[in-house]
């Protein structure tokens, strides 16, 4: 079948990378003809254009900058600058890389719904993927685009792992969703929360999913993850750290005290600015180089869904944390709760029993048995 795929593909973040690949590369392993819409409306084309301002910008600098729009030429790139955007350049790099190699896309690039429905790309099946598409905190879960309303109506719609992301629909958005996803198809979400949110809209079938990155095997991603560069580290002697953020002081002191009773240096993996606490930086990492960092490590210290993910699947020792000011933690809580490691999420000490990996790995095979057959059955 010719499948046509919807996603956060092109953000510059590690997860939406590899489960964007993940989907397409399980779905052509089924012998689907599979490719990835090319859709970047707005509010995904700010991560390194260093003269973005968002449209619904607030604040006395874009007052001033509505009135003199020269301006934006000046503050826009020193905003950027003081971000940390200019330092973590190389990862723009890195990641578009990737994506020329593993990606497959679509010929077109569309910027927004409109695009999409005045010429939407031919497909026996749409998928809206993974990741957050449908959280209404964010642009995505108020866009129609990542609810596939686009395309002929004969077209099979399916949503795979669609992640509402929080607890809650935002306010004043949740007939926009309801309407949305009930033209779907067959609806599958990524977590427990999103299932709940949407059965309580009056939606019903709604399966829960792994996330796409569990679709592969881990002999698939450590194929992957050799081709990565590890940065002259030793293996097994570091803790990573993927502190989106940097504004967690319990999650700070937890991997400074975990890599001081365990002898390890602390290496940072960077979106934005570098960590001060950190012995290792590493700004210019891309996916393949994600991958390679974690399968290396002695420990993983994340505020990330996909760092946690990857950590479980090469097995890794793992501590994970909300990501603070963000009402997103659902996501991660629902899939530790699912593989019985719960104890692994927001640790008030480093005194966890080990994990049982043999244990964990069967309540993964059940979980994944369950979503690969979602998507035989409603792609057949």
């Amino acid at each position: 079948m010719m499948v046509k795929t919807i996603t956060c593909q092109h953000v510059y973040n590690y997860g939406a990378s590899l489960q964007a690949y993940a989907l397409q590369h399980y779905l052509e392993s089924l012998g689907h003809d599979v490719e990835i819409i090319d859709f970047n409306p707005w509010f995904h084309c700010d991560r390194y254009n260093p003269f973005w301002m968002s449209k619904n910008a607030i604040g006395r600098a874009a007052e001033i900058i509505r009135i003199l729009p020269f301006l934006k030429y000046l503050w826009c790139p020193y905003k950027a600058y003081k971000g940390g955007m200019f330092k973590t350049w190389g990862r723009k790099t890195a990641f578009e890389a990737f994506e020329k190699q593993y990606y497959r896309l679509t010929p077109v690039c569309y910027y927004n719904s409109d695009e999409l429905r005045n010429n939407p790309p031919v497909a026996d099946v749409y998928v809206a993927g993974s990741d957050q598409i449908w959280n209404t905190f964010s642009e995505n879960g108020k866009e129609p685009g990542y609810y596939l309303d686009f395309g002929d109506k004969s077209v099979k719609r399916v949503s795979y792992a669609a992640s509402l992301a929080t607890n809650a629909i935002a306010e004043g958005w949740s007939g926009f969703v309801k309407t949305k996803v009930e033209q779907l198809d067959a609806v599958s979400v990524r977590e427990r929360t999103g299932a709940e949110i949407l059965s309580g809209l009056g939606i019903e079938n709604i399966s829960v999913v792994l996330d796409p990155v569990f679709l592969l095997s881990k002999d698939e991603w450590s194929r992957l993850a050799v081709k990565g560069k590890l940065y002259g580290l030793k293996p097994n002697n570091y803790l990573l750290v993927y502190d989106f953020l940097g504004n967690d002081d319990k999650m700070i002191g937890f991997a400074k005290n975990y890599a001081a009773s365990h002898n390890l240096k602390i290496v940072s993996i960077n979106d934005f600015s570098e960590h001060i606490y950190a012995d290792v930086n590493v700004n210019d990492a891309g996916p393949l180089e994600f991958l390679a960092l974690i399968t290396n490590a002695a420990c993983v210290v994340a505020s990330s869904f996909h760092a946690t993910a990857f950590s479980v699947i090469f097995e890794k020792e793992f501590y994970t944390f909300n990501l603070v000011g963000y009402n997103n933690s659902s996501r991660m809580q629902d899939f530790l709760s699912a593989i019985s490691l719960q104890g692994r999420m927001n640790p008030k000490d480093m005194n966890d029993p080990s994990i049982d990996w043999h244990r964990v790995s069967s309540l993964l095979s059940l979980l994944k048995d369950k979503s690969k057959e979602f998507l035989n059955s409603n792609l057949s």
